[in-house]
């Protein structure tokens, strides 16, 4: 007879799975706590990266219109406003003449004298946060202004009303400032109105010497960046310099 073997076939115990599954899950969550990092701040560096070519890009586009900005008239058709806003934050607006070219204007047939406004509108299922609103009026059409003289009346029979259109920039702005250099004192303001020049102005209503930009947008988690720059107004009246 063959004796019986020793050798018994025994499996894993319940404390053995329990233990080898509590390790597994250990791994486990220590994998997904990597991997869930670094998607994080892939994500959030991303999102920073987007928010800030936004920014850029859109105080870039405030300052190329600004530079064009038409010098006001002795008829009073062609003027520049910068107004503070009253809210608790930083809500400024500007509005201006610049001629815009037919390519670039919002109207995309026509193009001319165009009154642009900048300003914020609340959103409506964010608190405390802006849309950076842009608003062309076209005014004038080239097209129109040289218009054959045989006909003067026909011209103005002809002409189409002013086209208006507006759309938002970028949204969740928490503010826009704009200051606006004196070119007379050389000190900064808050507002600038060449239909009313402040009090002991001096000389024709001018523009600014320059403008002062600062956009203020917010990011997912709340912080707030700002985007600022200074443009010179080439059409400005400087004064005369005095002799030394």
């Amino acid at each position: 007879m063959t004796p019986p073997s020793d050798t018994t076939q025994r499996g894993f115990t319940l404390l053995e799975i329990m233990v080898a599954t509590a390790i597994l899950g250990l791994v486990l969550t220590a994998i997904y706590g990597v991997l869930s990092r670094a998607l994080y701040a892939k994500n959030h560096a991303e999102e920073r990266a987007d928010l800030y070519a936004a920014g850029r890009e859109t105080v870039l586009k405030m300052a190329d219109e600004l530079e064009g900005a038409l010098p006001p008239n002795p008829q009073g058709t062609i003027f520049f406003i910068g107004a503070t806003g009253n809210d608790r934050v930083p809500t400024d607006a500007v509005q201006f003449d610049v001629v815009i070219r037919r390519e670039f204007s919002g109207a995309k047939s026509r193009g001319g004298r165009t009154r642009v406004q900048y300003s914020l509108d609340p959103l409506k299922d964010t608190p405390n946060l802006y849309a950076l609103r842009r608003q062309e009026e076209l005014l004038t059409d080239p097209a129109l202004d040289n218009a054959s003289g045989d006909d003067p009346g026909s011209a103005e029979d002809e002409a189409p009303p002013p086209v208006a259109s507006a759309a938002y920039l970028i949204d969740r702005v928490a503010g826009l400032r704009l200051r606006y250099l004196d070119p007379q004192t050389g000190e900064w303001t808050d507002s600038w109105d060449t239909s009313n020049p402040p009090p002991g102005y001096q000389g024709p209503a001018s523009l600014p010497g320059a403008i002062e930009i600062t956009l203020f947008l917010a990011d997912a988690q709340g912080g707030v960046h700002d985007f600022g720059t200074i443009v010179d107004l080439p059409l400005a009246v400087l004064p005369t310099p005095r002799p030394g």
